[in-house]
């Protein structure tokens, strides 16, 4: 009876190798310059687990043994890998960005979008959960070729601590956001002008596509434990537009997926949907 009880606290003290956690502090770098890339998005995969690179690609993140990490960046190619490594590295993606044209007059510039529709209220990013909205933009077919000029948003505190990355995505076959067009980061709460607009321009991305989504994403929540509404930039959304056009997704949902934005305001009947306009010619 001894030798039993000895034996069950024997093991009851030993790790058990399917629970064993390992904590990583990897670097992400640029395959080609062998620098640190700002804010990568690292995700464990099938896990409500994740987090994203500091300024200088540095991360913390606990894994179990048999974890996998989806790390994506914009700018760069996707990659799946085993978190046992000091460094990861990410290919950049050569992006086509359109033939140059040469116009012998300015040409007009249009706003497609929400950015300008009756405000319902400031959605702000606030807190540790790592989320973005992507809204979707249906282009007329009378512009056969467009190029992006811009992103107009409806926003407060434009200068906020939290920062947050815009994205411009195709859609997908699925009817989601699917290839990111932009070739780098655009870090929102850096570039936004006083006219809460973002030039991107020198992209010349000249496309034909009929529906494009913008993306907002925070990817730095945790600079101060608990930010004020005053230092988190906040974006405009609307109950005015009858469609659901805005998805979102969390690092904290394993499956990593989009999904209809929920509409946060029990008065309205309409979808929430963000304040965000293309601007293009």
């Amino acid at each position: 009876m001894r030798q039993s009880i000895s034996l069950l606290i024997f093991f009851a003290f030993q790790p058990l190798s399917g629970f064993s956690q390992t904590i990583h502090h990897p670097v992400i770098s640029d395959a080609v310059s062998h620098r640190g890339i700002p804010y990568a998005t690292i995700k464990v995969l099938n896990k409500p687990d994740g987090t994203y690179a500091d300024s200088l690609g540095r991360f913390e993140i606990i894994t179990d043994a048999n974890d996998s990490l989806l790390v994506t960046c914009v700018g760069y190619q996707s990659k799946i890998v085993v978190p046992q490594r000091d460094t990861i590295f990410l290919d950049p993606v050569v992006v086509n960005l359109g033939e140059v044209k040469v116009r012998s007059k300015k040409s007009k510039e249009y706003a497609i979008g929400l950015a300008d529709s009756k405000r319902s209220g400031i959605y702000q990013f606030r807190g540790n959960i790592h989320i973005e909205h992507a809204i979707m933009i249906k282009i007329s077919g009378s512009f056969t070729y467009y190029r992006i000029k811009g992103v107009r948003f409806n926003s407060l505190h434009r200068n906020g601590i939290s920062l947050v990355r815009l994205h411009i995505y195709k859609q997908n076959n699925a009817g989601m956001p699917g290839e990111e067009l932009l070739p780098e980061d655009v870090i929102i709460n850096k570039e936004k002008e006083s006219n809460d607009q973002i030039d991107l321009s020198r992209f010349n991305m000249i496309l034909n596509d009929r529906v494009l989504f913008v993306g907002v994403e925070n990817i730095q929540l945790n600079v101060v434990s608990n930010p004020s509404k005053d230092e988190c930039i906040g974006f405009g959304f609307t109950f005015e537009e009858k469609q659901h056009l805005t998805y979102f997704r969390t690092l904290r949902d394993p499956t990593y997926k989009w999904r209809p934005s929920g509409n946060e305001n029990k008065k309205s009947a309409n979808p929430f949907n963000l304040m965000v306009s293309l601007i293009i010619d």
